[in-house]
């Protein structure tokens, strides 16, 4: 009878390593979201981080959400219902972002949407800086200040800034199938020592003008208390 007793306990014992290890492992962070596009205006998602309940989001396209503390699974899951359903959009995280951005576009399928991932940590980039993301579908030719450079679709690129430089003027073409080059955005920023810049650039929608849609947000730098 005991050797009965040793031989379950070694196979409950089994059982549970193999389960734990099936189980991916979870994960803890913060993260923000912004939608890129109308049709994400106080739009209210769920996410399911594995637990019973999922965790509401309201969505937003002229500013980023609050911070949302996450514990879960690495494959982050949302859904438009509280339950059931399918998801709506996923996306992976990435150990190599401290503070990550998932920013929200429109899939092809317009019953889900994608996520691209950017680093969001001012701990990575500060004030004085631009953070020129492309998510367009087609490369951009870019002349910011003195500087000229190409990025291409689903890419990115940062620029620091010179202090004391009052205004950046910007342009951004794009190249057609016969080599032509067409403007497609064209402003001039002004800076402040203590605000940086995200550009989004995304495809134009259905009732948009113009090719691609550019969006600033612009961040200003507030200290924390304990600072």
């Amino acid at each position: 009878m005991k050797t009965l007793y040793c031989f379950l306990f070694s196979l409950f014992v089994a059982t549970a390593v193999l389960t734990a290890k099936d189980e991916p492992p979870q994960v803890s962070f913060d993260f923000r979201c912004i939608g890129l596009g109308r049709e994400f205006r106080q739009l209210e998602l769920y996410l399911d981080s594995g637990a019973e309940t999922r965790q509401k989001v309201r969505l937003n396209d002229l500013a980023k959400t609050n911070s949302v503390e996450y514990t879960g699974l690495p494959q982050l899951k949302f859904y438009k219902q509280a339950e059931g359903g399918q998801p709506f959009a996923r996306v992976q995280y990435n150990r190599e972002q401290k503070q990550p951005l998932f920013i929200f576009t429109r899939a092809q399928d317009a019953k889900v949407a994608r996520i691209t991932s950017i680093e969001d940590s001012w701990t990575v980039y500060g004030a004085n800086s631009y953070l020129l993301v492309n998510i367009s579908g087609r490369a951009l030719f870019w002349q910011v200040g003195a500087q000229r450079f190409k990025i291409d679709d689903t890419d990115f690129k940062v620029i620091n800034v010179p202090k004391g430089e009052a205004k950046t003027p910007v342009i951004a073409l794009e190249i057609d199938e016969s080599g032509e080059a067409a403007r497609v955005y064209r402003a001039k920023w002004h800076n402040f020592s203590n605000m940086r810049r995200l550009i989004f650039v995304r495809a134009s929608g259905e009732n948009e003008t113009g090719s691609v849609r550019v969006q600033v947000i612009e961040d200003f730098y507030v200290p924390l208390a304990t600072e």
